[in-house]
């Protein structure tokens, strides 16, 4: 989508149209505004279509890993017990439905973004009779953003899919507590994170506040950009937890 729309508007440009002084040539303004609504119906239609498998795709790989990893996890809780992880309760699946709906609408709302991004640009170039002088280097800047937020969108998707599935299951084989592990990774980790909920033990029932400034709870890589992960804990009788 990057590279075709990038090389459309810089052929564009180059015509015979382009080659005029851009703030008195109506003709570059109109074939510019047809060029991207083609471009964005285009590309609307190949995102809607391949939406709903990219998804499909991440909901079974984060489930797969829940399956494996909780099992481990609990295994080196209880001493060897095995239990079934990869279970898919009523309120899993809901939720599950929900997150394959949001991501789908995130996956969609890219090539939204990007092109009003590049509509803009190419409208203030046209204006200021700069034309690719100023739109080469915005190509060259906005092309490395939309790549980082689809990249960091779909890393904040199957981090947030695998914790959701790792929480019901859960507390589908009995397990309420959850110890929240800071991911010690990331060049500018959140404070209250590392400071505050790094090692404690929460409830699946009742999350701890995961924005002191908003009041939010919830659970481990809820926020954007959150790499934060939880660990099960199970609560002996004598009040005591593993």
């Amino acid at each position: 989508m990057m590279r075709e729309t990038q090389r459309e508007i810089t052929t564009l440009f180059q015509s015979g149209a382009g080659k005029q002084y851009f703030a008195t040539d109506a003709s570059v303004s109109s074939q510019s505004r047809i060029l991207l609504n083609s471009l964005a119906s285009k590309f609307m239609k190949v995102f809607k279509s391949r939406a709903k498998g990219i998804t499909e795709k991440m909901l079974k790989g984060a489930a797969n890993s829940s399956t494996t990893s909780l099992r481990q996890s609990i295994e080196q809780l209880t001493g060897g017990v095995t239990l079934s992880t990869d279970i898919f309760s009523g309120t899993l699946k809901e939720k599950l439905n929900a997150a394959a709906t949001q991501s789908t609408n995130l996956i969609v709302s890219i090539p939204q973004q990007y092109l009003a991004t590049v509509k803009n640009a190419v409208t203030s170039s046209i204006s200021s009779g700069n034309g690719l002088a100023d739109l080469t280097p915005f190509f060259e800047r906005q092309n490395g953003i939309t790549e980082r937020h689809a990249k960091n969108m779909a890393l904040d998707q199957t981090r947030k899919v695998y914790n959701t599935i790792n929480a019901e299951r859960m507390k589908s084989v009995g397990i309420s507590k959850f110890e929240w592990l800071h991911s010690a990774g990331g060049q500018r980790p959140r404070p209250y994170h590392l400071h505050t909920l790094n090692g404690g033990i929460y409830d699946l029932n009742d999350p701890p506040v995961i924005d002191p400034k908003t009041g939010e709870r919830g659970l481990p890589g809820q926020l954007p950009n959150c790499k934060c992960r939880m660990r099960p804990v199970i609560e002996l009788d004598d009040g005591t937890t593993t």
